[in-house]
């Protein structure tokens, strides 16, 4: 038996050595962690997405790089979205390299949005695979690969990015890196194609990596030369300059559509915008709402929320070992330079440093207004200023240090850089970490804001926080070394521990860290709906838009475009065109006027669907208005109902051929707003500041909140010909409110609890039942206008009924009362609750500032709200 398994041993070395086999079994092995670590992710790679927002665009910007490849790759960047729009694909990432590895499952036909789930898999795993590659040919190491491999792989910031696969997928940043070290170390032309190659690929993959790449590449390159001594070797610089201009042209039918959108469409990040996306160190301490081990870990400081940048413990451990657990520095005396010219450098360079530093504080004073600053500092601002003084404390220090600081081996930071306590992966990771740092508190440090102002293509970068990747990476390299550096420290003192097992241990802890089993993911619409296959078969002559449009519903939108490929108007990406904000500014709020219409006939659009299941409770009668005025007016056709849900219209201006193929819908036709609720009792919410005006009269008269029987009953009174979206609801509800509260304070119970106080006492119990504290001269003058006539009992209580103060108030309780009735046409109180703690928990949670979709979808989503709608 042991002499057949010992071939079989030989065998399996034999292959292992081969490098092609070799390494893909290492990406096999990621493969297997990536499964453990986001199980049951694995599972369901057919349709698991984190959200309906972004992973649905960039399936869809998937798909497109795939489809207008083979078969109109000249307009690559004129997809079918944001109709009529052109150069459309350059308002964000293009994608095409994270696309490109997946060509020949979109010619298999697996569905976009499934293509995406495995890329986000391939994503986690190749990242993992390259920090592996970096670490192993910077150090010759497979046991700091892993630390490094799993580390980046695995990092809490990962999963922040989860919907986000242009940035997620950041394979090529870290190849890039180990392109470069491979041609420093040996300047042949193969491993100069590689770096092109390296080069281009990252940009043709996620542009914002490839211009955060930049700068850490160019100084870890310095920093390379100058250790290997290399400066002047004219193969590096003849080979490497072919290599990253070839690439670089390579890059130019990618790049100039950018150039022209950003001058076509006026496209720039406003100052606010990357400001409001520049994280500050202390959410550094911030975890990722994934990592089951540090979950919660920072979550009270403020926008914890939006930055979630704790790396984890252990790595930070191990790369504080790295960087000091290193051989002392040997102290040497030094010989003082009389070289004339290199003092007087140095003394140039002092007072450089001198008169940087005063123009840095000068210019700080003058930046507040003054006019003379204006003119004087207009090229010179203050973070120039500083730029001036670093690069000359940087010339300086690499000249020679000041006496002060000369404690070590190195006269200089030459010196340092090239002494062997350090090793080129130490220096690599330690500019990736400080660089990326740099990166992601983006405004808040000067760094940042002069690459915003200076270098080309940072100004079309909203949030610079992402760029703690790069100092993600760094940590990786360093946690490698630390780990080397504590698995010999062990060995010295405990020789029979081996270091293969303290980098086992090691690697364990790690993934128990950085564990985010069960991984959170929802079910996302992989195949395209009955309305989107019938427009798919529908020529037309202009665009499709939808309604309701909103950011999140824009998305599921885009990814439809990808099934029936016919021209979409209401899309989304990380730029929006004009026309985006007008359709938006007309249609999310209040009446759909008649201009958007007039907008749809202009654009041109040729259909109009309505997603009626999507449509939030309080605007289905705007909608139900505006589509009632355009089919009377013969501007639109009302072609099907598909899914008993999602409704076709025809804008006849465009396609005055199209025919109905059904009747109207009952629901469509113009109801009175009493008629609506009666229809579906969440229409109280059409009109939910007269109805929470309802509810302010019970409070106010009788210091209690209204019974549902007797509020759905006064609905029906003020309601009464109020046609929702018709320019006069305003004007017939103010009109019905007021007889209403003059009806009100005839009221039996009215009458009896105020007909025996005078005029000081009633405004006193108006104004104490609504909480609002008067004002003296406020009281007096009520009182008075109330006694001599100018003012009647109705005229008073209507105008505190409709005090700004009182409705501010009691907004929260009042929104979750009319949920109540809307959605469970039941009391707070009444059964299955039985008591008030339900109402009072989601009144705090408003109170919190809870958003008010959220409370939307619970009650959606309640079984008792659900079998309401399912009864007859």
């Amino acid at each position: 038996m042991e002499n057949e398994a010992h071939p079989n041993r030989h065998l399996m070395r034999l292959i292992v050595r081969v490098p092609l086999v070799r390494e893909c079994l290492i990406g096999l092995a990621f493969c297997v962690l990536t499964s453990a670590i986001t199980w049951p992710y694995v599972t369901r790679l057919r349709d698991a997405v984190s959200g309906r927002n972004d992973p649905y665009l960039t399936s869809y910007l998937m798909w497109w790089d795939y489809h207008a490849t083979f078969t109109n790759p000249l307009n690559l960047f004129h997809p079918n979205i944001f109709y009529p729009y052109r150069y459309v694909l350059a308002f964000s990432e293009h994608c095409y390299g994270i696309a490109l590895p997946f060509f020949p499952l979109f010619a298999l036909g697996f569905r976009p949005l499934t293509i995406h789930t495995v890329a986000v898999f391939f994503g986690i795993a190749l990242s993992g695979y390259a920090a592996f590659r970096l670490a192993r040919t910077l150090t010759g190491s497979y046991a700091i690969g892993w630390i490094a491999g799993i580390y980046f792989a695995f990092m809490p910031y990962r999963f922040n990015m989860l919907g986000q696969l242009m940035y997620l997928f950041s394979v090529w940043v870290p190849l890039l890196f180990e392109a470069l070290v491979l041609f420093v170390q040996e300047r042949s032309r193969k491993r100069a194609a590689w770096l092109g190659f390296a080069f281009f690929m990252t940009g043709l993959t996620t542009i914002t990596w490839f211009l955060l790449s930049t700068v850490p590449l160019a100084i870890a390159a310095a920093i390379l030369l100058t250790r290997k001594r290399l400066w002047r070797d004219r193969k590096f610089w003849q080979r490497g300059a072919i290599a990253l201009a070839a690439g670089s042209l390579s890059l130019l039918p990618f790049m100039i559509p950018y150039f022209i959108a950003a001058k076509v469409y006026g496209f720039k990040r406003r100052v606010d915008e990357v400001r409001a996306h520049s994280a500050f160190p202390i959410h550094w301490l911030v975890s990722d709402e994934h990592n089951r081990l540090w979950h919660g870990l920072g979550r009270d400081i403020p926008d914890a929320g939006k930055f979630q940048m704790f790396p984890g413990l252990l790595a930070l451990v191990l790369s504080l070992a790295g960087s000091f657990f290193v051989a002392p520095a040997r102290m040497r005396g030094y010989v003082n330079d009389r070289s004339v010219r290199r003092r007087q450098l140095i003394w140039g360079l002092d007072v450089f440093i001198v008169v940087a530093f005063v123009l840095s504080v000068v210019s700080l004073h003058f930046a507040e207004g003054n006019t003379f600053g204006e003119i004087f500092f207009r090229y010179l601002n203050a973070d120039r200023a500083v730029a001036l003084l670093s690069i000359g404390v940087l010339a300086r220090l690499c000249l020679a240090y000041p006496n002060f600081l000369r404690r070590g081996e190195g006269a200089n930071l030459i010196e340092t850089i090239r002494s062997d306590r350090r090793t080129d992966a130490f220096w690599v990771g330690i500019t990736l970490t400080v660089i990326g740092f740099s990166y992601s508190i983006g405004w808040n440090f000067f760094f940042y804001r002069i690459l915003y102002d200076l270098v080309p293509g940072f100004k079309s970068m909203r949030a610079p926080m992402r760029g703690a990747l790069f100092a993600y990476l760094g940590l990786a390299l360093l946690a490698g070394l630390g780990t080397r550096r504590i698995a010999e420290l062990v060995t010295r003192h405990l020789p029979r521990i081996k270091g293969f097992l303290v980098f086992s241990i090691v690697c364990g802890l790690l993934l128990l860290e950085l564990n985010t089993v069960p991984l959170f993911f929802i079910r996302g619409e992989v195949y395209p709906d009955a309305v989107t296959r019938r427009l798919k078969q529908t020529n037309m002559r202009g665009g499709i838009a939808y309604l309701p449009m909103t950011l999140d519903l824009n998305h599921q939108y885009t990814l439809r475009a990808a099934d029936h490929l016919k021209p979409l108007i209401t899309a989304t990406s990380s730029f929006n065109p004009p026309a985006f904000d007008q359709i938006d500014r007309l249609t999310n709020s209040g009446p759909i006027p008649t201009e958007f219409m007039d907008l749809l006939e202009k654009i041109p659009a040729s259909y109009l669907v309505v997603e009626n299941q999507l449509t939030e409770p309080e605007r289905r009668a705007d909608f139900t208005a505006f589509l009632a005025r355009s089919l009377a007016a013969g501007r639109l056709r009302f072609i099907n109902r598909f899914d008993g849900r999602n409704d076709l219209y025809a804008v006849t201006a465009t396609e005055p051929e199209a025919t109905s193929e059904a009747a109207l819908p009952p629901d469509l036709n113009t109801r009175e707003w009493p008629d609506l609720i009666a229809q579906d009792a969440t229409n109280i919410l059409a009109f939910e500041e007269w109805s929470q005006t309802i509810c302010r009269g019970y409070l106010i008269s009788f210091g209690r909140l209204p019974r549902f029987a007797e509020f759905i009953n006064d609905v029906k009174t003020i309601g009464a010909g109020v046609i929702p979206g018709f320019e006069s609801e305003e004007r017939l509800l103010e009109g019905n409110f007021r007889r209403f509260a003059e009806a009100w304070t005839k009221r039996r119970d009215f009458v009896n609890l105020y007909r025996n106080l005078d005029t000081a006492q009633y405004v006193d119990r108006l104004a104490k039942n609504a909480g609002l504290r008067l004002q003296a001269a406020e009281r007096e003058d009520l009182i008075g206008t109330l006694s001599n006539g100018q003012e009647t009992r109705v005229t008073i209580l209507y105008k505190l009924v409709r005090d700004p103060r009182f409705a501010a108030a009691e907004k929260s309780r009042l929104t979750v009362l009319l949920y109540y009735f809307g959605y469970l046409q039941r009391n707070p109180d009444d059964p299955p609750d039985r008591n008030l703690d339900g109402f009072n928990f989601w009144v705090h949670q408003l109170e919190s500032n809870y958003d008010v979709r959220k409370l939307d979808d619970a009650f959606k989503s309640s079984g008792e709200y659900n079998r309401l709608r399912s009864q007859p």
